[in-house]
């Protein structure tokens, strides 16, 4: 099964389904998700709008999704490489029935009234999600009037990939991007908080809310001249790693993945005994959503079995299914990526929180200073 991409760049597509009048579709845009009463409800618009940054996913998900619901006819589909190119849409009048947000984005959301709660009560689907998953979301993500983003996709992020082939044991502290003897074989991730966390977590420091600006500055213009390259693009952390122009780097899980996978079998990567942290991707319907309803049954549909194998398949990425990597090792061909790809027991991973308005702030700030020195 071929996997088409990492992360998808901004595209937008149309999907014509086969028209009839199987399943509950209905053009009338009056349906609202709080009168659903039951699981499928009984009436659902015929079209559904899906902005998505896992592309592959969302173009097989979208196909897969109109045959089970045959009813939605329809599907204009969309990417961004930003959440804030989303955000934006959403504040006035839209045409976006699903969006894939993050955590940050969709606390944005629920702060200003941009966000359908779900009835994950109804929703046959959740009861899949892992507990751990469903706490956070249960707890971040849900306020007095209801629950507004559901996990999809969980990345642990920022872990370490590494050339095995160079190291005779995997890096076991954040202190490797630090190393002299590794000056000029170092990547990092050219992304303002992963830097500062990435630091943060090697000082010793919260990864939301640091004690030590100065330190954490210090310690990043120490750690700058031992960079083959700050890298922005996955691809280009691939190739570099896979070419030897680099050893080691800060990475999400599914670069190192795919790295892997397409690139070189050397690279591999784990998480050092300070931990790391992973960010939940999230499937929710914004306030205004020309077809709500539809909007909230893909979101469900998000979460099946069938949604784990898509994800995976098309872009190296883990679920939020509490059955992930048994399915990931279930249905890939290579046993020793599938192994690669599940999360050790050991390992210490917390949840990414949206970072207060101060410390973006200063997170932005420190980068300047650091990209400046």
């Amino acid at each position: 099964m071929k996997r088409r991409e990492l992360l998808g760049t901004s595209a937008a597509a149309l999907i014509g389904g086969i028209a009839g009048c199987g399943g509950g579709g209905s053009g009338a845009n009056s349906l609202n998700i709080a009168d659903i009463e039951e699981w499928p409800p009984a009436e659902y618009e015929n079209e559904i709008n899906v902005w998505n940054w896992y592309t592959g996913w969302r173009d097989v998900i979208t196909e897969r999704f109109m045959e089970e619901y045959p009813g939605v006819e329809n599907a204009n589909l969309d990417s961004y490489n930003n959440p804030g190119q989303f955000y934006a849409q959403i504040q006035s009048s839209h045409s976006i029935d699903s969006i894939g947000s993050t955590g940050e984005y969709t606390q944005r959301m629920m702060a200003n009234d941009l966000a359908e709660p779900l009835p994950i009560d109804m929703m046959p689907n959740y009861e899949n999600v892992a507990d751990q998953y469903k706490e956070v979301t249960e707890s971040t993500y849900a306020d007095e009037g209801g629950v507004y983003g559901l996990p999809n996709v969980i990345v642990a992020m920022p872990v370490i990939a590494y050339r095995d082939d160079y190291f005779d044991s995997p890096p076991s502290s954040f202190d490797v991007f630090w190393d002299e003897d590794l000056a000029g074989n170092i990547l990092m991730w050219d992304r303002d908080y992963i830097l500062m966390q990435t630091a943060a977590l090697y000082t010793g420091q919260d990864p939301h809310n640091p004690s030590d600006w100065d330190e954490l500055r210090e310690v990043l213009i120490q750690q700058k001249d031992l960079n083959e390259a700050y890298y922005q693009n996955h691809d280009t952390a691939q190739q570099l790693l896979a070419s030897e122009n680099a050893v080691v780097g800060a990475t999400p899980t599914n670069s190192a993945l795919q790295g892997h996978d397409t690139h070189d079998s050397a690279i591999r990567y784990t998480v050092p005994e300070e931990g790391t942290l992973f960010s939940i991707d999230q499937q929710v319907v914004p306030k205004g959503a020309p077809n709500p309803v539809a909007g909230a049954m893909f979101t469900d549909f998000s979460m099946s079995r069938e949604s784990v194998e898509i994800l995976w398949n098309e872009s190296y990425a883990i679920s939020s299914h509490a059955d992930a990597f048994d399915i990931i090792a279930d249905i890939e061909d290579d046993p020793e990526l599938a192994e690669l790809a599940r999360y050790d027991d050991d390992w210490e991973l917390s949840e990414r929180r949206p970072l207060s308005e101060e410390v973006r702030q200063r997170t932005s700030d420190l980068y300047t200073e650091v990209m400046g020195a």
